[in-house]
C-alpha cells in the first residue's frame, strides 16, 4: 500500500477506526476475566459494534465516493441500516442464547 498521499492516509486512518470502533468489546472480553451479566453484554455488543463499523464505513465511503461508485443516497443509507440491523440482531441473538 503506498502511502504518499493524504488520501491513502485518511484510507489506513478509516481502517483502523473500523477495527477500533467494531472489535473493542471483544478485546475487552478477552483481556478481562468476566462472568454473568457484563460477559453477555460483551458478547452481545460484538456483533453490534462491528456492524456499527461497516455502517460508519458504508456512509463515508457512500458520502466521499458515492458518485465514482454509482450509489445514490438512498442506496448508501439502506445498507448502512442494514448493517446496523444485522448488527442489533444478531447481539439479540447471543444476548439470549448466552447462559
Amino acid at each position: 500500500m503506498e502511502l504518499s498521499t493524504p488520501q491513502a492516509w485518511g484510507g489506513l486512518g478509516l481502517v483502523f477506526g473500523l477495527l477500533v470502533v467494531g472489535f473493542w468489546p471483544l478485546v475487552l472480553l478477552a483481556v478481562l476475566d468476566v462472568s454473568g451479566t457484563p460477559r453477555k453484554a460483551l458478547i452481545a455488543t460484538g456483533p453490534a459494534s462491528i456492524c456499527l463499523g461497516f455502517a460508519l464505513l458504508v456512509l463515508v465511503c457512500g458520502y466521499r465516493y458515492g458518485e465514482s461508485l454509482k450509489w445514490s443516497r438512498r442506496q448508501t443509507w439502506s445498507l448502512a441500516v442494514m448493517f446496523l440491523g444485522m448488527g442489533l440482531l444478531g447481539g439479540l441473538g447471543l444476548w439470549f442464547s448466552e447462559s
